[in-house]
């Protein structure tokens, strides 16, 4: 008997064909590699953010810088030097304050154009923009003319003070002061050896510019009195009182300290005259208070001070303040009178004059009762 064939086995795809399913298993990454790449992408994300910020801050900082947000700031005097760089320019303007980075102003200017700029002295503003600094400084300086007042009766002191409150000017009261008492400058009417010009610095209005030195000014205002001297005929009517001219200058300076009316100034400058004919002490507080340094508190009227007219005889050594025309034209020209006392009798500053003692008393009771000090 022929046995029956055995029950075949299923047959399955050769080896050497394709298995897809296989394939595709063994292509498949590994399973750290999906980690690492979402690693990267986070880096790069926060990398990315990072550079919009900080490009963000740096743009919102520059723009403020160039362009700084708010009203501009005080405004302060720069002087630009001749032959400056516009580097050096931007360094002199940070540190004025007028812009905050110097390099980038350099920068700015280069990119946008402009120029030159030019040399001189500028009164800018704090915090300003780049474009309105440029524009001022290629249309050049502003020629700005301060005004300085020299009341009558200033001292050279009280004149070097109002200089030095001069915006933009410069000039210290130390530069005045020694302007004034070194030598440098001189008037016709100084004592030969003095070198003090207490006296000579005539009273007025004067512009002042920026750079304008103080031995300009001092000159300026020596020259201003010479010439109102000479129309006043200062040095011919002080030789007919028999007097140099500085001394008639000292005269009209304690006149113009003492008088406040002007119809006392004629009589104050012929009691002066009249007791330096007898020889008797002239007398006046207003000389004492400046050889003190014009206190404001008690004074020593006893004090052992050249100017203390109260003590010593004559002229005190220099003038004590600079005279107006009026009170020089007084000293030039006193009234003839005998009087030898004067006292303030009345609050608005009316003067009493009396020829002798015991009319002075009388005059001193008025000023007593007129609640005055005396």
């Amino acid at each position: 008997m022929v046995p029956e064939p055995a029950e075949a086995e299923p047959v399955g795809p050769l080896p050497t064909e394709p298995q897809p399913q296989a394939q595709a298993t063994e292509l498949q990454p590994s399973g750290h590699r999906p980690k690492r790449r979402q690693r990267w992408r986070v880096v790069v994300a926060a990398v990315a953010v990072a550079v919009v910020v900080v490009g963000a801050i740096g743009y919102v900082r520059v723009s403020h810088d160039i362009n700084p947000p708010g009203p501009p700031g005080p405004v302060v005097t720069v002087v630009v030097p001749q032959g400056a760089s516009t580097l050096e320019i931007a360094h002199i303007l940070a540190k004025a304050g007028v812009v905050h980075e110097p390099d980038l102003f350099e920068l700015y200017l280069k990119l946008k154009g402009g120029g030159p700029l030019l040399a001189g002295t500028y009164h800018l503003a704090t915090n300003e923009s780049y474009a309105a600094v440029i524009r001022a400084l290629q249309r050049g300086p502003v020629l700005v003319t301060e005004k300085l007042v020299v009341p009558e009766g200033y001292t050279v002191a009280q004149i070097a003070a109002a200089v030095s409150r001069l915006r933009g000017v410069g000039i210290s009261a130390q530069a005045f002061l020694k302007a004034a008492t070194s030598g440098e400058v001189r008037s016709p009417y100084e004592p030969a050896g003095a070198n003090d010009l207490e006296g000579l610095l005539f009273p007025a209005t004067y512009p002042v510019q920026p750079g304008e030195g103080a031995v300009d000014l001092v000159t300026y205002m020596v020259q201003t009195f010479d010439e109102h001297a000479q129309q006043l005929r200062l040095a011919q009517r002080a030789r007919r009182l028999g007097f140099t001219p500085y001394q008639v200058v000292t005269v009209a300076s304690i006149v113009e300290r003492e008088a406040k009316l002007q119809a006392d100034r004629g009589p104050i400058a012929s009691v002066i005259y009249n007791r330096l004919a007898r020889g008797i002490p002239i007398g006046a507080d207003s000389t004492l208070l400046y050889g003190l340094g014009n206190p404001t508190g008690p004074v020593n009227f006893d004090a052992p001070n050249p100017y203390n007219t109260r003590l010593h005889l004559g002229l005190p050594p220099t003038a004590i303040s600079n005279p107006g025309v009026a009170s020089l034209e007084a000293a030039l020209a006193p009234p003839k009178t005998t009087y030898l006392y004067w006292v303030e009798v009345n609050p608005d500053g009316k003067m009493g004059f009396a020829s002798t003692a015991a009319q002075f008393d009388r005059l001193r009771a008025e000023c007593r009762a007129a609640g005055l000090g005396c």
